[in-house]
């Protein structure tokens, strides 16, 4: 082969190469597609994360939480709560007298009410049952009454600190010889007084929400409010209950109502507690804050 014919050979053979690595040549099996100019590169999805959403309470539940965190104010504003008499400065015990204080036996595990009685000196003979305290007997002091109780003033002998209340209500008030405390629904007596009213029926719940477990700690009234359908009132009072979680572990807020009931021609008395939500929370740093479970 001379020399002309040996260079036109690998200038076709250069050639051929050069078509293939451009993506020219034919369109066969094995050959590439050409690329478009207008080809833009395309874009790599993400896969999402998964993460849970952030909890989300409402500040009004928020502020239930943080007051039973602190334990300060167990009642909103307005709540009819009794102020602690001032010259009082030791130990002061309110105590509604109940039909088993005074009874034994087989009638001392049935139902369990507050008496009642319009006769001052009945009143005073049952506080006389109970005037020991501490193993130690509390002097009469003071015995005065309201269109609503009775109520019998106590100094123990051996702390003349302390202030022993005993209350009776008048049955021409309320009549609760009907409920049985034991039980969280049911018959909660009669309203006796006139007019029957929504205002009526307000103070006397607010008055017995005292006299409960719920008026202890890790409990908080969040409102307390009225309503009526026909002739019948009901007052709800709203409470939550801080149930504290294990080490670690958020606590849970139990919000429940607590509803009493009344005809508004009988005046015939009913109550109900029922459970209306729950909700994770939990103390960090001094603050109160949403938490996940």
């Amino acid at each position: 082969m001379n020399m002309r014919n040996l260079a036109a050979l690998v200038f076709s053979a250069t050639l051929a190469v050069t078509l293939a690595a451009c993506g020219g040549g034919g369109s066969g099996s094995g050959g590439a597609a050409p690329m478009s100019s207008s080809s833009s590169p395309q874009s790599v999805e993400t896969p999402p994360v998964n993460s849970s959403p952030a909890p989300t309470t409402s500040s009004d539940d928020l502020a239930l939480a943080d007051r039973l965190y602190k334990g300060t104010q167990r009642t909103p504003a307005g709540f009819d709560v009794e102020t602690r008499p001032a010259n009082v400065t030791g130990t002061l015990s309110t105590r509604h007298l109940k039909n088993t204080d005074f009874t034994s036996g087989q009638q001392a595990i049935s139902q369990t009410y507050e008496v009642c009685t319009n006769d001052m000196a009945q009143a005073i003979a049952w506080s006389e049952q109970l005037a020991t305290w501490n193993g130690q007997y509390s002097d009469l002091v003071e015995v005065k009454g309201d269109s609503r109780t009775w109520e019998v003033d106590r100094v123990p002998r051996a702390d003349t600190t302390a202030l022993i209340r005993h209350r009776v209500f008048r049955c021409d008030y309320v009549d609760r010889t009907n409920t049985d405390l034991r039980a969280d629904a049911g018959a909660a007596g009669s309203m006796n007084q006139r007019p029957l009213n929504a205002a009526e029926l307000e103070a006397l719940s607010e008055y017995l929400w005292q006299f409960t477990m719920f008026n202890n700690s890790d409990y908080a009234v969040a409102s307390s409010s009225g309503s009526s359908s026909g002739n019948t009132l009901t007052h709800t009072i709203r409470m939550g209950q801080l149930v504290r979680g294990a080490n670690g572990q958020c606590d849970t807020v139990q919000v429940s109502d607590w509803t009493h009931t009344m005809n508004g021609t009988n005046g015939s008395l009913s109550r109900s507690l029922t459970t209306v939500r729950s909700f994770k929370v939990k103390s960090a740093g001094g603050s109160t804050e949403s938490c996940a479970g």
